[in-house]
């Protein structure tokens, strides 16, 4: 466990991670002031344009790392998905925050929960990206990937009439089926990550 949260701050305090880390909240901060309503101005319906947002800037952030993790050692891969859900996690105050403006008719758990588990899902979902997109030798515009993945995402899940992996809809409704997907992909990414961890370990206590 130590070697674990040890390898998190490591990967913190990466220039990458903390510059991602600082734009994402930075940018949930301007959204969540942008729509914050002038006083006087009527009802505060803040969190609706904000819970999009946010679900959104985190799918791409985790599909982006989760794609980056895919070429990575499976100990930094771990210590990278860690990161992200840390992001995520600092992104709840700002949630509850608007939330508690609002007063929507959506629960305050389904944001709670979601925005964890949702972000172990994309996770998977962009290694699964990273892996495809090396192996047909279009790692170079993974870039333009995963954003078209997001979007591909939504057009999906409007076809179908489902809420199972859309960002934007699911920000604002509960869907079982949209977290039933994400815990299923984020139970098996964890389950691989810590098999690789274990054999790396057993490689190196060998050795």
């Amino acid at each position: 466990m130590s070697e674990l949260l040890e390898r998190l701050e490591q990967r913190l305090r990466d220039s990458d991670a903390m510059q991602v880390a600082t734009l994402v909240l930075a940018a949930l901060v301007v959204t969540l002031a942008a729509v914050w309503p002038t006083p006087g101005s009527g009802s505060n319906e803040s969190w609706y344009a904000f819970a999009q947002m946010r679900s959104v800037v985190l799918a791409l952030l985790a599909l982006g790392f989760g794609a980056s993790a895919a070429a990575e050692p499976p100990r930094r891969a771990f210590a990278t998905a860690l990161m992200v859900m840390v992001v995520a996690v600092l992104a709840l105050p700002l949630e509850v925050a608007a939330y508690a403006a609002s007063y929507p008719a959506t629960p305050l758990w389904w944001s709670l929960v979601s925005v964890p588990v949702a972000a172990a899902g994309y996770l998977v979902l962009g290694a699964g990206l990273g892996r495809l997109a090396r192996f047909v030798r279009m790692g170079a515009f993974l870039p333009l990937l995963v954003p078209a993945t997001v979007a591909g995402l939504l057009v999906l899940d409007v076809q179908l009439g489902w809420t199972i992996l859309n960002p934007l809809t699911a920000a604002l409704v509960v869907s079982p089926w949209y977290l039933l997907t994400m815990t299923v992909l984020g139970l098996a990414g964890l389950l691989w990550l810590a098999f690789a961890w274990r054999r790396g370990h057993g490689k190196e206590a060998r050795a």
